[in-house]
């Protein structure tokens, strides 16, 4: 985070945005704010901004308050949806990076950077991510900076301290109630046996370099605590065989009915026609049944799930990402990619105390819509997702002549 001063008065940048999980006041924002800074300790977030469906986080180890946002200062007067790169300092080549999309800034939308290439990357990859309507702005110097900023900057949503100082007292009070409460243990300790003290040293010992132990071996590897699915999901390229079969020798018309869809999933492939005029009832497509209508006829091939595939490493979740918006790109398709949360378990197996563990891996839900037909079924685009380390394709389908697929893929974070 840093501090910028624009007509006298400091405003703050440097902000990793979230989407606030529901419908909440400012105690349900704080709540998930916190979630998430401590599913990322190592980022030792201890600011946030909170705005209605979203909250931002950064880090600070100064002592601030009350400062506003400048990218929520800039969020209400200006368009629904923009990007730019805007110098901060001349001197010390400050360069602050702002993305908003419907009023909403993006995730990585509000970050500074000591060097323009770093800014231009940053920009570059934003650019790539999404459409910003041509509403793009690059502003050279500071000075041209604050005359973009002149009219636009309205004062809202102000920075806080993630942990306030309230619950530092109440910490203090636990620590001096436990504090008082050893030493009066100590003290009454002191007047036992010598062979019981000894009895109960040991004991102690003993329990705290159990629970010890087993709290290093799960720290050590925290993904054996949880199930694998890319590891008992078949390669994108085994997945599409059969689809790829179905595609190449099924004809657009079978006994006059007009075949409408060919979808491939778990359960194996699916197939429909739907009747055309002079088309006989009793004459349907090869082995097919009719579906909830009569002028539908369906069948299902059954085919087992592969379940093995190569050992693969997983890839950094924006290594991961990139390589889903590039063959986005070069397919000119469209593509929705959302990431949950890492999954969370507790093990209460530690002297009866439950500990959590947390998995050292993301989940991303992807969908590809507006595939164009021949790459759709052709081999080549799936030997193409091979290559996209833990990609798994759970369903393809040419519906009315437009394919699409959707699946998961796994990343760590």
């Amino acid at each position: 985070m840093q501090t910028i001063k624009i007509k006298k008065k400091q405003y703050a940048v440097g902000f990793w945005w979230q989407i606030l999980d529901g419908k909440g006041g400012k105690k349900l924002v704080m709540k998930q704010a916190r979630k998430v800074a401590t599913d990322f300790a190592d980022r030792e977030y201890n600011y946030v901004i909170a705005r209605k469906q979203q909250f931002g986080l950064s880090s600070d180890s100064a002592k601030l308050n009350r400062i506003p946002s400048l990218a929520c200062a800039l969020v209400e007067r200006s368009r629904s949806t923009w990007i730019g790169m805007f110098c901060l300092s001349d001197e010390d080549n400050l360069w602050w990076i702002c993305a908003v999309s419907k009023k909403t800034i993006v995730a990585e939308g509000d970050q500074l950077f000591t060097s323009r290439e770093e800014a231009e990357a940053h920009l570059k990859s934003l650019k790539a991510m999404s459409d910003w309507g041509n509403h793009e702005f690059v502003c050279e110097t500071f000075g041209d900076s604050l005359n973009h900023f002149d009219g636009l900057i309205k004062p809202s949503e102000r920075i806080q301290p993630l942990y306030p100082q309230a619950n530092n007292k109440n910490l203090l009070i636990v620590v001096a109630a436990v504090i008082i409460t050893v030493a009066g243990f100590s003290f009454w300790n002191d007047y036992q046996s010598d062979q019981l003290a000894e009895q109960q040293k040991i004991a102690a010992i003993k329990a705290r370099t159990e629970a010890e132990k087993n709290k290093a071996t799960i720290s050590s590897d925290p993904g054996k605590y949880f199930t694998m699915p890319w590891k008992v999901s078949p390669m994108p390229l085994k997945f599409a065989d059969a689809f790829l079969g179905a595609m190449h020798n099924t004809a657009p018309f079978n006994n006059g009915w007009k075949l409408q869809t060919i979808t491939r999933n778990d359960q194996g492939i699916y197939m429909a026609w739907s009747h055309q005029d002079g088309a006989e009832f009793t004459n349907r497509p090869s082995s097919s049944s009719f579906g909830s209508r009569p002028d539908v006829a369906e069948i299902t091939i059954d085919y087992p799930k592969e379940l093995t595939r190569p050992e693969q490493t997983l890839a950094n979740k924006s290594d991961a990402t990139a390589l889903l918006y590039e063959l986005t790109r070069t397919l000119g398709a469209k593509l929705n990619l959302t990431w949950k949360a890492p999954e969370i378990r507790k093990n209460n197996k530690l002297l009866n105390q439950s500990l959590e563990i947390i998995a050292p891996w993301i989940k991303g839900e992807w969908k590809l819509s507006g595939l164009p037909t021949g790459s759709a079924i052709s081999d080549v685009l799936f030997t193409q997702m091979d290559s996209i380390p833990c990609l798994v394709i759970s369903e393809i389908s040419f519906t009315k002549n437009q394919c699409s697929m959707e699946g998961q893929i796994y990343a760590k974070y």
